[in-house]
């Protein structure tokens, strides 16, 4: 009989401490997943027009996550070519995207017309 009124006081406990530690996890599951989603709506895209020989903007400072475009409008292929990254040619009228993933400061060229200069900062 004392085994069995032990275990009747224990079982609601048992029961409590559970439903509390299940409420617990959903709800640390739960903060994860809105800081996940938060942290993904932050992440966007830039755009770098190519433009009369001239990168436009010269100067864009964008999050890691983020993507930059470079978009030619020019009639001549162009590059953008730095450390940590090479578009390879892009064709008049096409585009390249890169996304950045690493912080730091690019400077970057086009190797065709080397005197076109811009400068990709990652924070």
């Amino acid at each position: 009989m004392i085994f069995q009124k032990q275990s009747k006081a224990r079982l609601p406990k048992f029961l409590m401490t559970f439903a509390a530690l299940l409420a617990f996890t959903f709800a640390a599951g739960s903060a994860q997943a809105q800081a996940k989603s938060k942290a993904a709506a932050k992440k966007q895209t830039h755009t770098v027009a190519i433009r009369n020989f001239k990168f436009a903007p010269a100067v864009l400072t964008v999050n890691i996550g983020d993507s930059v475009i470079w978009k030619n409008a020019d009639i001549a292929p162009h590059t953008a070519t730095g450390k940590g990254f090479d578009s390879g040619t892009i064709a008049a009228g096409a585009s390249w995207r890169f996304t950045a993933k690493k912080k730091g400061t690019y400077s970057y060229i086009c190797s065709f017309h080397p005197t076109m200069k811009g400068r990709l900062i990652v924070k």
